[in-house]
């Protein structure tokens, strides 16, 4: 629980007098358990209060309040993005009940407020035969997935998720509410859609806009092997990649399979070669790849065949429950088969000291993204690597198995993270050069000028709030 200090109490017993009834909760109500118990729940959330907005004006009233009363306000809908813990003198917004999703079918395009999940957006994209460019988990939150770029199923046909966000409703430190898009007449809003587009929440956002893809012949699925099938598989995968067609997005992993679940009773408490994968281009656009895999040896399970949303985002196989992770993301340039098994076996996935998971995602892309952060794959694939922490004891040792995972990729390895796959921890690292984490910073000093929000992977604000405009 919340110390509750005096100053806190009253802070709080403030907020809940200004705003709207049924939206403020203090420690030990089921719905204060509720908005701090994330996804990622690695560390302990124990936040003064949670506020649950339900409208824009509610998160206006509540960033005013929290500025004149000198607090700070952490934000998160579901909290796959967890990455360190949250104490006295902080409210957590939770967006949750912002909630609202909005489809045009004849524009191709979504409106949904900022704590939707994919599964809903797809759920009603689907109907007009589209789809949004969601991530592999349907229970990741659309805010903080697109605005760290966003790397999923669709991402080589039609690229990352940033690069498809037409416009971002949001709140400034201030309590002001902004609509920016790429029309904005304000060189400052414009800026601030930049750092939206795969950078960093320069605000609390309410609302995105973005585009919707037709998909009319999707094929997807995933494959598993016994793990002493990874060398011949590495090479196979490597190789069919050479010719694949940019329709095809797919993912080779080693994980752990635990000791119970729908898997055939061999590979119960096993390790496995995992490989997942998604064409638009039908069954003949991931023929190749899949025949090439089948060759060096009958998978145990291959569920490949025409897909839909919901068949989609259960390829990846993330786990159903929370989970302490911690996680390291790396974009890294060109590969051979040996880099990806000496990278693997690095991980020593089903061993005591071992990690979870790894897997590389080929990513490779010539869609053309619109003007942000991050809005194009910095490199050809992605590296990936998770491991459950859920004591100080077990999460030296996870970090230690990602930093030595790190360095047996190192000559691949383009120099920069991936935010979002970061999981349990706060930063973000070395994912931007040094003239992007000024601009990022430069434009949250402006938007919030008294650091009101505790985003988690923000970088730090230079000591002037001057924004210098590129």
């Amino acid at each position: 629980m919340s110390s509750g200090t005096p100053d806190s109490t009253r802070s709080v017993d403030e907020i809940a007098r200004s705003l709207p009834a049924g939206t403020v909760y203090r420690p030990g109500t089921e719905q204060y358990a509720t908005s701090t118990s994330p996804d990622n729940n690695s560390f302990p959330q124990r936040p003064d209060a949670v506020v649950r907005p339900r409208t824009t004006d509610d998160v206006a009233a509540t960033v005013t309040l929290a500025r004149a009363l000198g607090l700070r306000l952490g934000v998160q809908a579901t909290g796959h993005g967890a990455g360190s813990p949250l104490g006295d003198g902080l409210v957590l917004v939770d967006t949750s009940a912002l909630d609202a999703v909005s489809i045009d079918p004849t524009t191709r395009t979504a409106r949904v407020g900022a704590g939707v999940t994919w599964a809903k957006v797809q759920e009603q994209a689907e109907t007009h035969q589209l789809l949004a460019l969601s991530g592999t988990s349907p229970t990741v939150g659309v805010c903080g997935y697109t605005f760290n770029g966003g790397v999923g199923w669709l991402a080589r046909p039609f690229g990352l998720a940033s690069a498809a966000l037409r416009a971002v409703e949001y709140v400034d430190g201030v309590g002001r509410v902004h609509r920016v898009s790429d029309d904005s007449a304000d060189d400052i809003e414009r800026e601030a859609l930049w750092a939206f587009r795969g950078g960093a929440p320069v605000g609390l956002a309410t609302e995105l806009e973005f585009d919707l893809f037709p998909v009319s012949d999707l094929w997807a699925g995933y494959l598993l092997w016994p793990a002493d099938h990874l060398t011949a598989l590495a090479a196979a995968w490597t190789g069919a990649l050479e010719h694949a067609p940019d329709t095809l997005t797919s993912t080779l992993s080693l994980l752990g399979i635990p000791p119970q679940g729908p898997f055939p009773d061999a590979l119960l408490n096993t390790t496995v070669v995992h490989l997942s994968y998604a064409s638009t281009a039908g069954e003949q656009g991931l023929a190749s790849l899949r025949d090439a895999m089948r060759a060096v040896a009958e998978p145990a399970i291959d569920t490949t065949g025409p897909s839909d949303a919901a068949t989609l985002s259960g390829i990846h196989l993330d786990p159903p429950v929370a989970v302490p992770a911690r996680g390291l993301g790396r974009w890294l340039g060109p590969i051979i088969a040996d880099v990806v098994v000496a990278t693997f076996q690095a991980a020593r996935i089903g061993q005591p000291d071992g990690l979870n998971m790894i897997e590389l995602r080929h990513v490779d892309s010539a869609a053309q993204g619109r003007n942000g952060a991050l809005t194009r794959p910095p490199g050809p694939f992605l590296l990936h690597v998770v491991g459950a922490a859920a004591s100080d004891e077990r999460r030296a040792e996870v970090d230690s198995g990602l930093a030595r995972v790190e360095s047996v990729a190192r000559p691949v390895d383009l120099g920069r993270a991936a935010p979002s796959f970061r999981e349990g921890q706060p930063g973000p690292a070395d994912a931007y050069t040094e003239p992007e984490l000024r601009r990022l910073a430069q434009v949250a000093a402006h938007t919030d000028p008294d650091r009101v929000f505790a985003f988690q992977r923000v970088p730090a604000q230079p000591p002037s709030p001057e924004i210098v405009l590129p």
